[in-house]
């Protein structure tokens, strides 16, 4: 079988459909991932073909595609819609044409795919990398611009988003994770993705190997880890974030470790607190092994990692859907979630109005009630039992030969 994957230019999103990509060639299926032009060498240097199609830009860099990241909120889920205009849905059909793929898997967020399979006739499937990315919420947030696309395409109208989440759709997490607003879809499939079995291997063998050598003096007083992600790390709103967050813990008896993003300098935020240490980048499959509370913008690919570790979690959403998906946590008893604005159908993060005293307070109590390990772990163990990524591939072979 061949199948055509289709990627937004994220290294959440790589990430999360590189491992489904290898498990796809591992079972002797002939796979290619259609993503921005420069971002194809993150899944060639990981030895899967890739093909640039589309605006070239980047989630990572405000500068690739302006437009985009002028988006805040619920607009960047709007935005995904908009960026599969620009080019990628005609050379998507392109590489249709001489890929002839049996079946093309598009990531969520990326809707050029959608259109374009429609329009050639080939078998589709969707492919989750976050949480937040269902029919109610793409509705509510962007349901105009993404139920456009089809018509721009000269495709059957989809005002209510049906036909678009009618397809199989690949979920990695257990139902525990569904929302209460949210639906059952026609065709779905959950599995367990691999960062949990990353989680259970660095206990098994040596967990600090890939670690740096602080990391071992750091003593026995809780680790507090911040990381807001890849996409909003180093913007503007980022940046006020993690002062806000270095603020707020600066006299507690805690060692607060800020992942500040590749590339960055951690020495332009100054003078820091005693308690404190930034660093570019730093390993969660393995570090979080260290953490006793777990600070991320709620972004899903953090989320599983701290869910994985079983680490309660401070959520500071920055974006597109992680406003919703800090609260699903918040009410599942898995950790607090700092919204303090209210901006379309969900409350959301205003950077420059971050209260230290809530964060603050947010650490003190998932430090202390016992409560919130308790739900992530319940949760751990949910996922646990999901198929593997073996058993993704073999529902996608159905797709194509029911």
């Amino acid at each position: 079988m061949r199948i055509l994957f289709t990627c937004v230019p994220g290294i959440a999103h790589l990430h999360a459909m590189a491992p489904l990509a290898r498990a796809a060639e591992r079972a002797g299926h002939t796979v290619l991932v259609a993503t921005a032009p420069s971002f194809q060498e993150h899944f060639t240097a990981r030895r899967i073909p890739a093909v640039g199609a589309g605006a070239d830009w980047s989630q990572a860099d405000p500068d690739s595609l302006p437009e985009f990241h002028r988006h805040g909120g619920d607009g960047q889920l709007a935005a995904f819609a908009d960026v599969a205009t620009r080019g990628m849905v005609d050379d998507l059909s392109g590489v249709i044409d001489a890929f002839k793929p049996d079946l093309v898997v598009r990531d969520a967020l990326e809707f050029g795919g959608w259109a374009a399979a429609e329009r050639a006739g080939v078998p589709l499937a969707c492919f989750t990398p976050g949480m937040g990315a269902e029919r109610n919420v793409m509705l509510a947030m962007a349901g105009e611009a993404v139920s456009s696309l089809a018509e721009r395409y000269g495709l059957e109208p989809d005002p209510e988003l049906r036909r678009l989440y009618g397809y199989l759709y690949l979920h990695r997490r257990p139902r525990v994770l569904d929302f209460p607003f949210g639906e059952p879809y026609p065709q779905e499939f959950r599995y367990c993705p691999p960062e949990f079995d990353r989680a259970e291997q660095s206990r098994d063998t040596d967990p600090d190997r890939d670690l740096p050598g602080w990391v071992g003096e750091l003593g026995d007083r809780p680790v507090v880890h911040l990381s807001l992600g890849t996409t909003f790390v180093r913007s503007d709103a980022g940046r006020r974030v993690i002062r806000t967050v270095v603020e707020s813990l600066a006299g507690d008896d805690v060692d607060l470790v800020v992942g500040t993003g590749r590339g960055s300098d951690p020495e332009s935020f100054g003078a820091l607190p005693a308690n404190t240490r930034l660093v570019p980048y730093i390993d969660h499959r393995v570090f979080l092994a260290h953490c006793s509370v777990f600070i991320n913008q709620a972004g899903y690919t953090s989320v599983l990692n701290g869910i994985a570790h079983g680490l309660p979690m401070l959520t500071l959403p920055l974006g597109a859907d992680q406003p919703v998906v800090g609260m699903n946590l918040a009410n599942l008893g898995m950790g607090l979630c700092c919204t303090n604005a209210s901006k379309g159908p969900f409350p959301v993060l205003d950077p420059e109005r971050l209260d230290p005293a809530a964060v603050r307070s947010g650490v003190r109590r998932l430090l202390a009630e016992e409560g919130f390990g308790r739900a992530v772990r319940r949760v751990r163990d949910e996922f646990r039992a999901l198929p593997r990524l073996d058993g993704v591939v073999h529902r996608l072979t159905e797709v194509v030969r029911p």
